[in-house]
């Protein structure tokens, strides 16, 4: 999951500003122009563009906050996949990349490659194979280096997720600083202190 959910740091003001959401495609051009970060605190969602960021292992750094741009709620990632003739494709769950260029588009039923994909709107991307006449296409063979990314599942931020609910294992914050412990009920109090440690992703996997 190339970048999926990694924090974002901004050097100028040295902070944290955030989390990648998905990446921003150009499905006109075929190219990744940047990525969607989310600010945890006001789960505004905002576009960066891929020449103002460097990523590491663990985090993707920008220049600065100057650099984020106000955008509303995008589903790109998870637009339907439907044919000219009205067959259904599966959900976008992911996208396969020569560097910065679009090569594939993954659902939840298949692989399409980009020479298929005819339009895209706010909810469904287009797609025809009547050239092949084939109901899939097939795998293209490409002496390229890919990267290969796929959806987590989307964090809620909302304290109503949390509240009332059991850990079913216990969560340590910075300097192992105990957050919630296994078969311990999620309070105010703990979905706080979660978001202070920067816990709140790990805090939504281990509670039912």
């Amino acid at each position: 999951m190339e970048n999926i959910a990694k924090q974002v740091v901004s050097v100028e003001e040295k902070k944290y500003v955030g989390y990648v959401l998905k990446p921003y495609i150009d499905f006109k051009n075929f190219k990744k122009l940047g990525y969607i970060i989310v600010d945890e605190e006001t789960e505004q969602e905002y576009f960066v563009n891929i020449d103002f960021v460097k990523t590491s292992a663990n985090y993707l750094l920008i220049e600065s906050e100057k650099n984020l741009e106000l955008c509303g709620e995008s589903e790109e990632l998870r637009k339907k996949v439907i044919s000219d003739t009205g067959e259904d494709y599966g959900r976008i769950s992911g996208f396969v990349f020569s560097g910065k260029t679009l090569k594939k588009v993954i659902t939840d039923k298949c692989e399409v490659g980009t020479r298929c994909i005819i339009d895209s709107g706010d909810d469904v991307l287009f797609v025809s194979f009547k050239r092949k006449r084939r109901k899939f296409p097939r795998f293209e063979k490409e002496d390229m280096k890919v990267e290969i990314m796929t959806l987590p599942p989307v964090i809620n931020l909302t304290p109503s997720h949390y509240l009332g609910k059991t850990a079913v294992k216990t969560l340590l914050g910075m300097n192992n600083e105990l957050i919630v412990k296994e078969g311990d009920k999620v309070t105010k109090q703990i979905f706080d202190k979660a978001k202070r440690h920067n816990k709140i992703n790990e805090l939504f996997f281990i509670i039912k």
